[in-house]
């Protein structure tokens, strides 16, 4: 079997949750191939070639896209295959443009890479997966679909991404793909539900949390991390973006509650907009990689993840994974993901989340039952585990 795998939504500095599962996801699928001696051929289409430590050489396939600044280092050998049509998406003018332009015009010639120059290579294979719904082709039929959340058919008051492609074209796409994965049960129930899919054409892969990155941090970790972002007392730990699923505003509001009985900071990690001050008790700290992530979690008194909806919820199990207790929504997928490791709460009243919060802040002993069935509830999800169901997928009928 030979088959393509389209990440060429990975970006640069890969700090998306899209980001963390297709690299993780693709790298142990490597490992797994190739340490198993499974008889599979397969190539990773990507921009970033330097995400995939694990893939050999010859089956990184490096595209090149305008507006997208690349790795210095190349692949020669891969990118005289790509030779023919990759000069026709390079010229200068990306010099002249400014940043937010560039990065708007980059999103979309993924898109248009993804629907009209994917196809061509995509023949001499006899599957490709798309890591994505995003990158998802609807010429190409043979392909495995891997669905993340249905947030814009759920929440369409909120901006959509690509909105012709969510709308109009993902719909056909699904009903014509040979296979759809969607990464957990409650998203194969609304896909099923929305789109009047066919059950036996969905299957669930969970996502998995690398141990070997999130895990409980050292004392002098935590002791240097805050010195490094001036945290002088206990904290609560927001991470993601600013999205209004994410709902930030609601945390916000509900950190004013527990401020009436606790002294702690909330630390904001990640793409927020810094438009939220409540005295000197919001620490925005920005975007963090994971070698400091996994020192944050560890160092929180609890994380909260309070959204309106998910398809999966990684964060939450790095959390977990790190020795911090988590109260999250009761919405979407998490109850599945979370099981009895988490406080839950009610993402759209701000003070079910200030009592989860409270509760936790309160009872010690709660935190620490917490805690060790965190890392109970961890050990269900490993990318390994994600690997070799996704094998199975491959090879049933």
């Amino acid at each position: 079997m030979k088959i393509a795998f389209n990440a060429i939504r990975v970006s640069n500095k890969a700090g998306s949750g899209f980001d963390t599962f297709i690299i993780n996801f693709v790298n142990e699928f490597a490992k797994y191939v190739y340490s198993n001696k499974l008889d599979i051929d397969f190539d990773v289409y990507t921009l970033y070639p330097k995400h995939f430590p694990e893939v050999k050489k010859e089956n990184i396939k490096q595209v090149k896209i305008p507006f997208i600044k690349q790795d210095k280092k190349v692949y020669k050998p891969n990118q005289t295959k790509h030779k023919n049509l990759s000069h026709l998406f390079t010229f200068s003018l990306s010099h002249f443009l400014p940043r937010l332009l560039k990065h708007f015009l980059a999103d979309y010639f993924r898109m248009f890479w993804t629907q009209f120059v994917f196809p061509f290579y995509a023949r001499k294979y006899d599957l490709t997966v798309a890591l994505t719904e995003y990158d998802a082709c609807l010429f190409l039929n043979k392909q495995i679909v891997i669905i993340h959340n249905t947030v814009p058919f759920l929440f369409p008051m909120f901006p959509a991404k690509y909105k012709f492609y969510t709308y109009k074209l993902l719909p056909k796409i699904l009903k014509r793909c040979q296979k759809i994965i969607a990464v957990s049960n409650t998203l194969k129930d609304e896909l099923i539900k929305m789109f009047s899919l066919e059950a036996q054409k969905i299957f669930v892969v969970y996502e998995g949390v690398d141990t070997r990155i999130f895990h409980p941090a050292e004392e002098d970790e935590i002791l240097s991390i805050k010195k490094q972002y001036g945290i002088k007392t206990d904290f609560i730990l927001i991470v993601g973006h600013s999205h209004p699923v994410k709902n930030f505003t609601g945390v916000i509001e509900a950190l004013k509650i527990v401020l009436k009985k606790h002294k702690v900071k909330l630390v904001v990690a990640g793409l927020f907009e810094k438009k939220f001050t409540i005295n000197d008790n919001i620490i925005y700290i920005g975007h963090v990689q994971n070698s400091q992530l996994y020192i944050l979690y560890s160092a929180a008194k609890c994380f909260v993840f309070a959204t309106l909806h998910e398809g999966f919820g990684l964060p939450p199990l790095e959390a977990m994974a790190c020795g911090c207790s988590v109260v999250v929504s009761d919405k979407g997928s998490l109850p599945e993901v979370c099981g009895d490791a988490a406080i839950y709460v009610d993402p759209y009243d701000p003070q079910s989340i200030a009592d989860g919060i409270i509760k936790v802040l309160s009872d010690e002993n709660l935190r620490q039952k917490l805690i060790q069935k965190g890392f109970e509830q961890v050990k269900k999800f490993s990318w390994e585990q994600s690997v070799e169901k996704f094998l199975k997928v491959l090879t049933s009928s």
